[in-house]
């Protein structure tokens, strides 16, 4: 049963772990968190889509191709699905901050681009998890309900708390 409609979610330190002034170009580097599988199954349940949003501006610097990007969430994905999980689609920004695209985070083009290709999505009912301000700002540009990860409180600790409703 299908409680919420869209799940938007964040990667580097939402799903997988975040490696500081690091970008993760090939899937021997992407490290799950742990109890982040289960938790995107069990999101599943209750979320109608989960989409990721994801600013990835190591393409724009050049340290890896949008081939290298694809690959490592294909990846990704299946490890979800193979979880029981789904994602439903992504969207990323390959652009350097200093280009001052619509898409990037805090700005909110990634999240306006899934509102076009989902027309049904019901911004009241749907949630953007990340685990930096400017994932929250996005969220918020477009009232969207936030919910803000760490180290200590992470995507599972927000679902288990979500499932209990």
């Amino acid at each position: 049963m299908k409680n919420f409609d869209t799940l938007f979610l964040d990667r580097d330190g939402v799903i997988n772990i975040k490696i500081e002034n690091q970008y993760i170009s090939r899937f021997s580097d992407f490290i799950f968190i742990p109890g982040v599988l289960f938790a995107i199954r069990d999101l599943s349940v209750l979320f109608k889509r989960i989409i990721i949003v994801t600013n990835q501006q190591g393409v724009g610097k050049g340290l890896m191709s949008e081939e290298d990007l694809n690959l490592v969430h294909k990846k990704m994905i299946f490890n979800i699905q193979d979880a029981g999980g789904r994602i439903d689609k992504i969207y990323y920004c390959p652009h350097l901050e200093s280009e001052g695209c619509k898409c990037r985070k805090p700005k909110a083009g990634m999240l306006e681009e899934a509102f076009c290709d989902f027309p049904s999505i019901d911004i009241s009912n749907s949630y953007m998890v990340g685990d930096s301000d400017s994932d929250i700002q996005a969220g918020m540009r477009k009232n969207l309900n936030t919910v803000k990860v760490d180290g200590q409180y992470t995507l599972a600790s927000w679902a288990r708390e979500i499932l209990k409703k």
